[in-house]
């Protein structure tokens, strides 16, 4: 898992860099990055800003406005972009681009109190109070950035309040009450939200898995198929994905179960398992849908292909497999084949015909690999 991300990366992700990719991307989609969420702080932002250079005309609130100005213009660009190249939403440059407008934030803060003025102070020490807000809610999946930018919009104010002195100083002890107060609510918030998704997506996981084999179970591999679907040609003979449904029965298992008990079987069935996941490797799918019946996805595969995978499961698993016992068992499996999209377009109708391949093949002899309506040349 560490090298998946840069070291910056990792270091404002935190504990989502070791979460499950499906908890780690369900919690950063509940930070808003929509256009119109980004708007309302932009205008917010401005009018802060614009109001703050017009009372002081002076030098740093122009420079203020127009560095709050730029960095707004980056935030909007950087996904527009990432969107044309076809790349994912740019999350670090977007916290860069938050990260320095809010350090922008603290500076503009704290020119507002030096400068004595009685509006610009409100205006400033307002608009922090609503960033912290906004910080607590739409960061509330990334803590550490969410903390690190309250420190740096409450800091820099609340330490030349202090150093203004006088009941001021209250003033700053308030500020930075509050703040503690949003930042471990926000840690709190993450950690609560962090242990209920992951508490979904592992009774998701579990509703998908085979509880004996660990493997995908007929829920599972279906949504697959459908998604693989989805990536089809429209039309026949047109360039794109296509891929291969295998479906495989095991030979002799009901008498190993008959002999042996259902304990042996269940050992069996753990073997074929891990045969399966040897020769299919970790990047396609394997299943298992019904007593001894497993299925293959097989992404990116034609009929010559699927064959050679067919044929290289039966030798895997055509062997003996010594049980916890000690004893030496010995199973066989036949295999049909449909393809996609030349046989099907949806995953019960290539199931249904890769099934029909293997009733085939079965009924032909042991050990044999078929293809849906192709079996007289098998």
């Amino acid at each position: 898992m560490a090298s998946e991300f840069s070291p910056l990366a990792r270091l404002l992700l935190g504990n989502l860099a070791d979460a499950p990719a499906s908890v780690r991307q369900r919690m950063l989609a509940t930070i808003p990055t929509t256009m119109l969420s980004l708007a309302f702080y932009s205008f917010t932002l401005l009018v802060i800003c614009a109001t703050t250079a017009y009372i002081a005309r002076t030098a740093w609130a122009w420079g203020w406005l127009i560095f709050s100005m730029a960095m707004i213009a980056w935030r909007f660009l950087c996904p527009v972009i990432a969107r044309r190249r076809g790349q994912p939403e740019p999350l670090v440059e977007i916290m860069v681009s938050a990260g320095l407008s809010i350090i922008s934030f603290g500076f503009g803060s704290t020119m507002s109190i030096l400068s004595g003025d009685i509006a610009l102070m409100t205006i400033s020490l307002s608009g922090s109070m609503g960033i912290l807000a906004g910080l607590a809610t739409r960061w509330a999946a990334l803590p550490r950035p969410a903390i690190a930018s309250m420190v740096l919009t409450t800091a820099p104010p609340a330490l030349t309040l202090m150093l203004v002195g006088g009941a001021y100083m209250a003033a700053a002890l308030v500020i930075l009450c509050v703040m503690v107060s949003i930042a471990t609510f926000t840690k709190h918030n993450q950690e609560n939200l962090l242990a209920a998704i992951t508490a979904e997506e592992l009774h998701r996981r579990m509703a998908q898995t085979d509880h004996l084999t660990g493997l995908a179970n007929r829920a599972q591999v279906i949504e697959q198929i459908a998604l693989n679907c989805e990536d089809l040609p429209a039309r026949q003979g047109e360039g794109g994905r296509r891929f291969a449904v295998l479906y495989i029965d095991l030979d002799g298992f009901k008498a190993v179960n008959d002999t042996h008990g259902h304990a042996a079987g269940d050992e069996i069935l753990q073997r074929v398992a891990d045969c399966l996941r040897q020769v299919i490797g970790p990047d396609e799918m394997v299943a298992r849908i019904g007593g001894d019946e497993f299925v293959v996805l097989l992404r990116d595969a034609d009929g010559l292909t699927a064959r050679a995978v067919a044929d290289e499961i039966i030798a895997a698993i055509s062997r003996e497999h010594r049980i916890a016992d000690g004893r030496a068992l010995r199973v066989g499996c036949s295999v049909g084949i449909s393809l996609a999209p030349l046989q099907g377009r949806e995953p019960e109708t290539l199931l249904a015909r890769a099934d029909a391949a293997l009733y085939e093949v079965k009924s032909q002899g042991k050990g044999r690999t078929g293809l849906w309506r192709t079996l007289g040349e098998a």
